[in-house]
């Protein structure tokens, strides 16, 4: 359940979640739930802020020297939702935001304006400094799905998580000499990884003993079934 703390700034976004909520009073972040770590259960927290909100708190100081110190304090993951439509001034560099009409104008804090430099930095900081995610959206809405996504996300079981998988697997086999000509020539084939194109690499030392593998050859390589051994031979003779 996401929890959504009662005051302005966060009760408002409360239509917009489709996720089960409660609107309670949170003393650090403006929605809070529990998820699935490494290790167990994790708390996390999101603090919402507008556009203009993050630029007060950049002023007064607030956001990094309050804030943050308790939202880390409280929580074990913390996420900073920056609200609103804003980007560079084409020639300047002035941060630029979508005006009551619709229209483009300088984001200012009183007399002070700021670069979108300043902002990118800020958010910098809070991300490898202060170990805060930073995520932009657009309007309520947005900000209502991403949190959807991001309890749907921290609720699946830790082991669950997969899409990172391809991009991590290389990666773990990492070595000190190229692969072999025919633990390449397997990694290629579909259904196939590096785990077992390893496997294979070493069974078959060479790509004429490939061309001539048959599939009952091929199941007794560990973790090469009857229906993986036909995918092989089909990708290999086709």
């Amino acid at each position: 359940m996401i929890l959504i703390d009662a005051r302005t700034g966060s009760r408002e976004l409360a239509p917009h979640i489709t996720s089960p909520k409660t609107i309670c009073h949170l003393d650090y972040a403006d929605f809070a739930f529990s998820g699935n770590g490494p290790e167990g259960q994790v708390g996390v927290g999101v603090e919402r802020k507008t556009l203009m909100d993050l630029l007060q708190s950049m002023t007064s100081g607030r956001l990094s020297g309050h804030q943050v110190i308790g939202l880390r304090e409280q929580y074990d993951e913390v996420y900073l939702l920056v609200e609103g439509v804003w980007r560079p001034h084409a020639v300047t560099g002035v941060l630029m935001r979508i005006g009551g009409k619709g229209k483009w104008i300088a984001a200012a804090q009183g007399s002070r304006r700021f670069m979108v430099r300043d902002v990118w930095n800020f958010c910098h900081s809070l991300t490898n400094i202060c170990g805060v995610h930073v995520v932009c959206t657009s309007n309520m809405t947005e900000s209502g799905r991403w949190l959807d996504a991001t309890f749907a996300w921290w609720n699946k079981r830790w082991t669950d998580h997969k899409s990172h998988a391809q991009w991590v697997r290389p990666r773990e086999h990492a070595t000190f000499r190229k692969p072999g000509l025919t633990t390449r020539f397997f990694a290629q084939l579909d259904g196939i990884g590096w785990d077992k194109a390893k496997k294979l690499g070493e069974f078959y030392p060479d790509m004429e003993a490939v061309i001539h593998a048959d599939e009952k050859e091929l199941q007794t390589v560990d973790g090469i079934g009857p229906k993986l051994a036909k995918s092989i031979i089909k990708q290999i003779r086709g």
